[in-house]
């Protein structure tokens, strides 16, 4: 019988989803499948500490929502006036009764419908003892994957925690690229070590239908309102110079002007931890990094069309674009 282990990220992605009602329709589909799913003890603090922060996140957004009243004896004057400063002065007092509902559910985590359906997962949960951390460590320093930023060795603890308790066949739901991009490494490790096999699959609904069954429509809906979302998120990074598209040519610019993610990730984590300390922890900058690079690169299918900065060298190795220059890149978001 298959085990399903849940990354953290899957989970806070959910937060994106457009409407509570999605998560909560959830909840049948994941008591259904409870027996299969697993999860770790260094799991569940990276999403409860994660979880914190990305309601924080977005309360910080809903700050900027809120809209300055224009008052001046010009603007009193037209017709329209009265009617613009109720509307403005409305949409300030809900934007501040969604901020003080969002402060709330952080500390009343039982009314948090993502956090309810986590709970399910935590059902199973492994231990994290002194002798996974040691093997964790030791995994880090030898740099074996699955490989956490300079900073941490959660993912390696995870994966340390997996390898002493499962001896099911194993199903990794993640979008975490150091899973994907060494797949065959912990494939032929999880084998070595359990005799079982190991499949990585980016979508709870993929992991259902390797099962051999069908996941509801409501699942495949809320995986689909959370990609939307991502993207828009993307997009409105990526309007703003002095984030994602600047961090990223600086970084290669420093690296030599080509570099594998690994050593891309690492360099750009110094980059945020010093100029941009509100991504320092935000568990999607690899996410973000990667679709960053295929939306300024002309060969990639997520090309956007607008400048070709970035050239995909070979599976994992990312280089800059000779065609395009810094001054380009500058003058295009003056």
């Amino acid at each position: 019988m298959y085990k399903i282990f849940i990354d953290t990220n899957i989970f806070l992605d959910f937060y994106r989803c457009n409407k509570n009602d999605s998560i909560l329709a959830l909840k049948p589909e994941f008591e259904k499948y409870q027996k299969f799913l697993i999860n770790t003890m260094q799991s569940r603090d990276e999403f409860k500490r994660n979880r914190d922060k990305t309601i924080h996140d977005f309360i910080e957004i809903l700050k900027k929502q809120i809209n300055p009243v224009f008052d001046s004896n010009f603007l009193s004057t037209l017709d329209e006036y009265d009617n613009y400063i109720q509307n403005i002065k409305a949409a300030n007092k809900s934007i501040e009764i969604m901020i003080e509902k969002s402060k709330e559910l952080i500390l009343n985590i039982d009314k948090d419908p993502v956090n309810n359906l986590y709970e399910i997962v935590c059902n199973t949960t492994y231990n994290r003892t002194d002798t996974i951390i040691n093997k964790a460590i030791k995994r880090k320093y030898i740099g074996n994957p699955p490989v956490s930023n300079k900073y941490t060795c959660g993912d390696e603890i995870i994966w340390e925690t997996i390898l002493e308790y499962c001896t099911n066949d194993l199903i990794i739901v993640t979008r975490d690229s150091t899973f994907e991009e060494n797949f065959a490494f912990l494939k032929e490790e999880y084998k070595l070590k359990t005799g079982k096999d190991l499949e990585i699959v980016n979508f709870i609904s993929d992991a259902i239908r390797l099962l051999g069954n069908e996941p509801s429509l409501e699942l495949e809906v809320a995986e689909n309102s959370i990609l939307v979302e991502n993207k828009n998120l993307n997009d409105e990074f990526l309007q703003d110079r002095s984030y994602w598209v600047n961090i990223i040519y600086s970084a290669l610019l420093f690296l030599g002007g080509e570099a594998s993610l690994k050593d891309l990730y690492n360099k750009i984590q110094d980059i945020i931890s010093k100029d941009y300390s509100n991504f320092f922890n935000n568990k999607n900058v690899e996410a973000t990094i990667r679709a960053t690079l295929q939306r300024y690169c002309s060969t990639s299918k997520f090309y956007n069309h607008k400048m070709d900065l970035f050239r995909n060298v070979k599976n994992g190795v990312w280089a800059l674009n000779n065609k395009e220059t810094k001054e380009n890149l500058l003058e295009s978001y003056n």
